[in-house]
């Protein structure tokens, strides 16, 4: 089926017009560039080294408050500090996640070095007052309960940094290292990506040292 122009317009051949090819080149296009990205994520699946080293972006920003009811705004540590960003397990809480943990255990090496910490659960302003009773002083840096009086939608922080399963809108805990430019590395679509080491990163970091891209 063709289109032939006459005197400036376009007739129909094979039963099919002007419109009709249209669509079908759109609809053509729309496909492969939906096989293109199913086969780079399946690509970064597989080998996600290929995508930290060419791609950062500015860490997604966020506002909550902390276990002081104090509002805690992200973007106001960037561009200033190397900042870590965990999410832990609120069912464990903030002194026994093993992440927070490590972080609070070593927190002066890591102070001095000039690294802030931010930690984000979902767990209430209440249930980390309590953690803090039981770890019998203060928390030395921000835990932050992951609701946004602004977002309707929840856990909005886990949500920016691919942590939350959509389907079951259920939370998982990850680490993130933030650059002092404020970027971090992204996947293409511009979801973070988490530390894959977490114990390696947290023994440098505890020797106060930034580990840094792997």
């Amino acid at each position: 089926m063709v289109l032939e122009p006459n005197g400036g317009k376009w007739l129909k051949v094979g039963g099919m017009g002007k419109r009709e090819i249209l669509l079908l080149l759109a609809g053509v296009g729309i496909f492969a560039v939906t096989l293109w990205r199913q086969n780079q994520l399946q690509q970064w699946e597989h080998d996600p080294t290929r995508k930290v080293v060419a791609i950062r972006a500015l860490a997604p920003r966020f506002t909550l408050a902390d276990h002081n009811r104090n509002i805690v705004k992200l973007e106001r540590m960037l561009g200033r500090h190397h900042v870590v960003l965990v999410f832990f397990d609120a069912e464990l809480g903030v002194d026994q996640d093993p992440r927070t943990k490590a972080l609070i255990e070593n927190f002066e090496a890591i102070n001095r070095a000039g690294f802030e910490i931010i930690a984000v659960g979902t767990a209430t302003p209440y249930a980390n007052e309590e953690a803090e009773k039981r770890l019998g002083f203060d928390l030395p840096f921000p835990v932050l309960t992951d609701i946004d009086m602004n977002d309707p939608a929840p856990s909005p922080a886990h949500r920016k940094y691919g942590l939350l399963d959509l389907q079951s809108g259920t939370p998982t805990t990850g680490l993130f290292l933030i650059e002092r430019d404020g970027t971090l590395p992204v996947v293409t679509q511009g979801t973070p990506i988490a530390v894959k080491d977490e114990e390696a990163a947290l023994k440098t970091l505890a020797e106060g040292k930034w580990p840094g891209l792997k």
